[in-house]
């Protein structure tokens, strides 16, 4: 008997989590966190010395001081510290990634790790737009260094042989290492140097095919995909040396109901918190996970410009990384292999009984099918948590909200939410993913429902001076 013919007997677990998973225990993941605490360290004077949890996240105690105060009181923060030598490496580092500065100059506008990606691909999109117009430049003129001009409020006269610009573009590909500012920035002129390209140094980047104008557009991608993975580094080395040496001061506990016990998790996370903190249990790093052997997926979901296609820009993407670095990028494969295996034996056995006239054995097939179609019953109790259910993580969705397609298999979903905002945003995500048909079938069924965040309890332990909080 195959291990499917189970699955009518046993009821699995499975909790989903996303970074929401990890805010609510107060561990600071947030992008906004990331991005506070790096820029104190690449303005840090370590002449100062070592750095300490103050140092780190100080900046945003009085925004975030509810979440920071809870922080210090679960975890011994007093036990981070950096040293002044990996203080020096990471600033390095940060000087050296044309990744950190791109995002440092929109950090006002990256609030979530979901707006981080759609930052990576405008900065993918302005740089392939200027690439093509330098390219058509040279093949229309025979020449690719014409002035660049910026565009203001639209008004300018635009000349065929010369570059226009927005300011944000301009600052883009600044950021970017393509171009750099001259003495005549902001006067609309020229803001392409001698070199033709930035203090990159145009030999970084000779074009064996066109050395004309000296430029390859597919080392320079490579150069950011290799930019990409060193802040993916940084990302590391973050979590390692900060989120991860946060030791509780106090037992934790979630209120969960017993049924919603996992059996195992797929985690859109990096983080081992559940197993870490709670207990031990299988999960599936569908987007990698930190560590020495660290195998982060960090990127965009796909590419949508066919010259960007054309350039096999694919290391962006979050699907090229997860297969290159050998992620657990299979979600629900098993259950999705069992459906349509189950499917199959029930035509088989369909397909006999169209031609079958004896009714003692009619009988025994139409048995044998009600007993497959029992078997095809999944049993699965999901739990999402912490997770945007965005556009980004389509796949993953549609596979999900796929298993009850065509039959009932008793699978059924609870979303939880941080607030009414988040139940808001989570249903519209939905919408835009499933349509409205598969949702109303899914609530009205009972299959999903959304329920508020369960309660996460901090019992005194160790310091006698640690309230119970919630």
């Amino acid at each position: 008997m195959r291990f499917f013919a189970f699955w009518g007997f046993i009821k699995m677990n499975i909790l989903i989590v996303g970074n929401g998973f990890d805010l609510s225990h107060y561990l600071p993941t947030k992008y906004d966190h990331f991005m506070v605490a790096m820029e104190a360290i690449e303005n840090w004077d370590v002449l100062k010395g070592d750095m300490n949890f103050d140092d780190l996240f100080g900046a945003l105690y009085e925004k975030e001081s509810y979440f920071f105060d809870k922080t210090k009181v679960i975890y011994k923060t007093e036990n981070i510290n950096l040293a002044v030598e990996q203080v020096e490496e990471l600033q390095k580092k940060l000087k050296e990634n044309v990744w950190y500065h791109y995002f440092s100059d929109h950090v006002k506008e990256v609030k979530t790790w979901i707006d981080f990606e759609v930052k990576i691909e405008n900065a993918l999109n302005t740089v392939n737009k200027f690439l093509n117009q330098v390219e058509s430049s040279f093949e229309e003129f025979g020449d690719c260094n014409f002035p660049i001009h910026l565009i203001q409020n639209g008004e300018q006269k635009k000349v065929a042989e010369q570059y226009y610009l927005s300011l944000l573009e301009c600052n883009h590909l600044m950021n970017l290492r393509l171009l750099a500012k001259n003495s005549n920035y902001g006067q609309h002129v020229d803001f392409w140097t001698d070199e033709k390209f930035a203090e990159i140094g145009s030999l970084w980047f000779i074009s064996q095919e066109k050395p004309e104008y000296g430029f390859s557009k597919d080392m320079y991608l490579n150069f950011l995909v290799n930019q990409l993975d060193d802040f993916i580094f940084i990302f590391n080395l973050y979590l390692e040396l900060i989120v991860s040496k946060l030791i509780e001061n106090c037992s934790l506990s979630i209120n969960l109901e017993a049924r919603l016990v996992p059996d195992k998790i797929y985690s859109f996370n990096y983080t081992n918190t559940y197993q870490r903190i709670h207990k031990e249990v299988i999960v599936e790093y569908l987007h990698g996970s930190y560590g020495q052997d660290q195998n982060i997926v960090l990127g965009i979901s796909d590419l949508n410009d066919d010259s960007l296609k054309k350039l096999k820009a694919y290391g962006f993407t979050k699907y090229h990384q997860k297969l290159f670095k050998d992620t657990d990028y299979l979600f629900l494969d098993e259950y999705k292999n069992n459906i349509l295996e189950n499917e199959d034996d029930i035509l088989a056995l369909k397909d006999e009984l169209k031609g079958e006239n004896r009714s003692n054995y009619r009988d025994d097939l139409n048995r044998r099918i009600r007993a497959k179609q029992n078997e095809g019953k999944l049993n699965l109790e999901i739990t999402i948590w912490g997770h945007s259910l965005d556009i980004s993580d389509k796949d993953y969705i549609l596979d999900l909200f796929g298993l009850n397609d065509d039959i009932d298999r008793n699978v059924r979903v609870t979303v939880y939410y941080f607030n009414k905002t988040a139940k808001f945003s989570l249903l519209n995500n939905l919408l835009a993913i499933l349509g409205k048909d598969k949702v109303e079938q899914w609530m009205k069924n009972k299959w999903l429902c959304f329920k508020p965040n369960p309660e996460i309890k901090f019992l005194a332990q160790e310091n006698p001076d640690v309230d119970q909080a919630s």
